[in-house]
């Protein structure tokens, strides 16, 4: 699961990349005369309007029960608010609720569920000490780094229509290092 949720994150971030290499392709927002014509994009700008959080997660585990839907995710990139990049998220929700009795369902995910999560802060809430849903934290994977050796590839799939719509409304820029100590700076290689 490391693996694969860092590789999730990589991809991401080189898809990203691409995308900035392409400046006219994906620099320009939605106008409002395209959001008006489009029920999807409407439907999402409505919602990024009412939020002051906006998070890129991993989703890596889903309970169900009676009540409704809880998950869990790690998150990757914070593009609104304050909540840090590897805080680890819930949020409850009332749809795919289990008949009335049932155990709850838990399903965990070890493959690349990256998704974007909107909030208002007013809804958001900083917890000082473990809950016991989240314990053990530390099993819970986080990033990671790996050299991934000399032939990486990739492939530029497309998108869903929830990736899109965001790209159409934001701008977003990549994660970017902004600082780096001497002993980690990038050194080319002479002659490569």
């Amino acid at each position: 699961m490391k693996y694969v949720s860092f590789l999730c994150i990589l991809f991401s971030e080189l898809l990203s990349t691409v995308a900035l290499g392409e400046p006219d392709r994906y620099s320009h927002v939605a106008t409002q005369a395209e959001v008006e014509q489009d029920s999807f994009l409407r439907g999402t700008a409505r919602n990024l309007e009412k939020s002051d959080v906006v998070l890129s997660v991993i989703i890596y585990k889903i309970v169900s029960t009676d009540q409704g839907t809880t998950h869990y995710a790690r998150v990757v990139q914070s593009l609104r608010g304050d909540i840090p990049v590897e805080a680890l998220v819930k949020w409850n929700g009332h749809a795919n609720k289990l008949p009335k009795g049932s155990a709850p369902k838990t399903e965990l995910y070890s493959s690349c569920n990256l998704s974007y999560v909107l909030a208002s802060s007013k809804e958001v809430k900083k917890l000082l000490n473990t809950p016991e849903d989240f314990t053990p934290a530390d099993n819970i994977y986080g990033l990671d780094s790996y050299s991934l050796g000399d032939h990486v590839r990739y492939f530029p799939m497309t998108e869903s229509d929830p990736g899109r719509a965001m790209k159409k409304l934001l701008h977003i820029e990549p994660a970017k290092i902004t600082a780096e100590s001497e002993a980690a700076r990038f050194k080319p290689e002479s002659g490569k």
